[in-house]
């Protein structure tokens, strides 16, 4: 069952911040994001404790030409995260964040490595043709995602940060824009990795023709996730469904975890208070799913790496509000008289 928010946390939050050594309101949206954070977490000071997940899967998709690079990119980027040099595995450094990396259906990607969650899924099957998901397979990612949010709460994780990786993704997250939000499908469609005019001519046939097959049967959420997701998609779902059942804050990166947040926030509403927007990307059926979600961004930095590397960058400046929250001193502290609210 999904934990409420904690009003009480959030007042003696909000009533911390009017007597800090400030004018009310000078510190802008971090003073807020420290009280948002109070509620999810119970705690009036809250701390950031964090772990940044990263699910990586193919998606049989890729056979339309909807993507700029070839599908072994997507077991090749999992080998550099594991090296510690790509942009998450620096970023995940630099916030203190542990990262985990699930396998939720890669293709080419040999032999077992402990540091990484494996869900014994294959790639997701050619929307344009089938379900991208059976049954059995979408019950097994959205348990993987809960399963690592229960335990990241049992280890004292306050928040979750949900990233992707996998080529032709844009395409499904597209499709599913377009369900949740009932916007034309052809407006949603971005250039993802950089497609170029034709690719992308492509890409809006491609999700045209899946809503088309799929429309008719996509009675809720789970069934949409099933038929036009993928396995990183609904370990994501998965993921920001648990940190509703366990009380945890999700921070959502671009269009690729948005669009599987989305979805469960349909399926269990509770969700929805839990989000932060890390950043806004410039695919248009990123901006789509914010607006649907009434999520405002930290941050707008043009970014569209995926990787969960924009919500990283935002956790950072969720650290420092919490900080400031925490550490500053209050008017009585520093003998500052005549300047309370």
């Amino acid at each position: 069952m999904a934990r409420a928010i904690d009003e009480a946390a959030r007042r003696a939050a909000r009533a911390r911040q009017r007597v800090l050594l400030k004018p009310l309101g000078s510190l802008g949206r971090l003073e807020d994001l420290a009280v948002w954070l109070a509620g999810i977490t119970g705690d009036a000071e809250p701390e950031v404790r964090a772990l940044v997940v990263v699910a990586a899967a193919d998606h049989g998709v890729a056979a339309e030409g909807v993507s700029a690079y070839p599908q072994a990119v997507t077991a090749q980027m999992l080998d550099a995260f594991l090296g510690g040099g790509a942009a998450i595995s620096v970023l995940a450094r630099g916030v203190g964040a542990e990262l985990r990396l699930v396998d939720a259906g890669v293709a080419t990607r040999g032999g077992a490595d402990p540091r990484i969650v494996r869900t014994g899924l294959a790639p997701s099957a050619n929307l344009v043709r089938e379900p991208a998901l059976e049954p059995a397979a979408l019950a097994t990612a959205l348990a993987t995602g809960r399963r690592i949010a229960r335990e990241a709460a049992a280890a004292g994780i306050t928040v979750l940060v949900g990233g992707d990786m996998g080529i032709a993704n844009t395409t499904p997250a597209t499709c599913l824009a377009a369900w949740l939000t009932g916007r034309d499908p052809h407006e949603l469609c971005g250039r993802g990795t950089g497609i170029d005019d034709a690719g992308l001519a492509r890409k809006r046939t491609t999700v045209a023709r899946a809503l088309t097959l799929h429309g008719p049967h996509m009675t809720g959420p789970e069934e949409a996730l099933r038929r036009v997701g993928g396995g990183e998609l609904a370990v994501l779902c998965g993921l920001a469904l648990g940190a509703a059942d366990h009380g945890l804050a999700c921070i959502c990166d671009g269009l690729i975890a948005t669009a599987a947040v989305a979805v469960a926030d349909a399926i269990e509403p509770a969700v929805g208070p839990r989000l932060l927007a890390g950043h806004r990307s410039p695919e248009p059926a990123h901006g789509a799913l914010l607006a649907h979600l009434g999520l405002e961004p930290v941050l707008d930095l043009g970014m569209r790496l995926g990787e969960a590397s924009g919500a990283t960058v935002a956790l950072a400046i969720l650290e420092l509000a919490c900080a400031l929250h925490a550490q500053m001193d209050t008017f009585a502290d520093a003998r500052v008289a005549g300047c309370e609210p």
